[in-house]
């Protein structure tokens, strides 16, 4: 087997080291699509998805797994078909489950999946009437891609007004054309992963994100500052997400949805039942990078059975320890974060048994420098594991590091 891997996240590294466990196959036969500083070998330079797609054949290529949401949304896996190549990721249609948060809305709405009360707008003269439907200030969400940073919670229906406008007047370009005004749901927030090929939905445990920039949830909302995996549910709790997860599997056999990838829920768990506040098309960063960390077995396997109709064959089993994901960052993230600083004493993390995940990081000779919002994952599993992961992040030194000192379960 050989496998082509798109992405060059922190997320993407996590796959990689999580696919270099596999018996299935070497490390020289995975290849690499746009990729990070995890690896300076097997790199496919191309200018068009068919062009890859054709590459990769020549190669031998026979799997490809797509991290990141925008080549989903322009179809990669569609053009990686046509070419025979096996995919893990959804099809340009069902893509549109993230990349039109209007559509995954109208998608709820068919099959009764619960979701918070919204309006979708595209014209600045409507924003005054709109807002008039909802008692309280609404949240505001680009209806496009906005990398993780299309949401907005205003705390006055004049924030509300002026943060609507903003969007609608380009501040995220095409993505916030169209948005959605979104009635604010308050409960308990969690990320699953679903697996889906076509025929069969296979869950993981719910993981913990850390949205927000700032210790106690305060600050700009983000891509994510952290993970804490698995959540410690109720039997409440459990039953409600396991039919929301039966009404999703109907939604997908009656919708035929043709496609094989993941879907990732993000959900509020409130006091009268679980509500979906979106959809995802991949797995979430960083709440993977907890989840892997904890996962035993082989996720290639699990791949390739999924490629092949055959999830009904996998059981997923993870360790009984819990495994968290701490996100160091550059001052300015998520919008203008301060790039281009050497990065100092990454071999500490071995000292610590703490895994090093490179985010925004470029790689020049032997040494590293910051090259995004989002620099490195520190992850790791155990009962003190916690306490590893924050004394690697206080050791290790760049310009501007910022990090969340609240990860936990919750």
């Amino acid at each position: 087997m050989k496998v082509l891997l798109y992405g060059s996240g922190a997320r993407e590294h996590a796959l990689y080291e999580a696919l270099l466990k596999s018996p299935l196959l070497n490390k020289k036969d995975i290849y690499f699509a746009k990729t990070g500083a995890f690896a300076d070998d097997n790199i496919i330079v191309f200018n068009d998805y068919n062009e890859l797609a054709k590459k990769a054949l020549e190669l031998g290529v026979g799997l490809l797994i797509v991290g990141p949401e925008a080549p989903l949304a322009q179809g990669i896996c569609d053009v990686f078909k046509k070419y025979d190549i096996m995919v893990i990721g959804a099809n340009k249609y069902w893509a549109q489950l993230e990349s039109s948060k209007s559509f995954a809305k109208e998608f709820m709405s068919k099959f009764g999946i619960k979701t918070a009360q919204y309006v979708v707008l595209d014209n600045v003269l409507n924003i005054k009437d709109a807002l008039m439907k909802f008692s309280k200030p609404p949240v505001i969400k680009a209806d496009g891609l906005a990398a993780g940073k299309g949401v907005y919670i205003p705390k006055t229906f004049e924030e509300a007004q002026n943060v609507a406008c903003d969007f609608l007047n380009g501040k995220f370009a095409e993505a916030s054309g169209k948005i959605i005004l979104e009635k604010r749901l308050f409960g308990r927030e969690l990320s699953l992963f679903s697996l889906w090929d076509g025929k069969t939905l296979l869950s993981f445990p719910p993981a913990c994100d850390f949205k927000k920039l700032l210790d106690n949830d305060e600050g700009e909302n983000t891509g994510g500052m952290g993970s804490a995996f698995p959540c410690d549910l109720s039997n409440k709790e459990k039953k409600q997400i396991e039919s929301y997860l039966a009404k999703l599997q109907k939604a997908l056999e009656l919708s035929k949805a043709d496609f094989c990838g993941v879907i990732y829920s993000g959900l509020m768990l409130c006091e009268d039942d679980v509500y979906v506040l979106e959809y995802n098309m991949r797995f979430g960063d960083p709440e993977i990078q907890s989840v892997l960390e904890n996962f035993c077995g082989d996720i290639l396997d699990v791949f390739i059975k999924m490629s092949q109709g055959r999830l009904c064959e996998v059981n997923l089993n993870f360790s009984n320890e819990p495994s968290y994901c701490v996100v160091l960052a550059s001052f300015g993230y998520p919008f203008s974060p301060k790039i281009g600083c050497e990065i100092y004493n990454l071999d500490v993390a071995k000292n610590y048994e703490v895994k090093v995940l490179y985010a925004g990081v470029k790689k020049q000779k032997e040494k590293f420098f910051t090259n995004g919002g989002r620099v490195l994952n520190l992850v790791k599993t155990g009962k003190n594991a916690l306490l590893d992961i924050y004394e690697v992040a206080d050791k290790i030194k760049f310009d501007g590091k910022i990090y969340r000192k609240d990860i936990k379960l919750r």
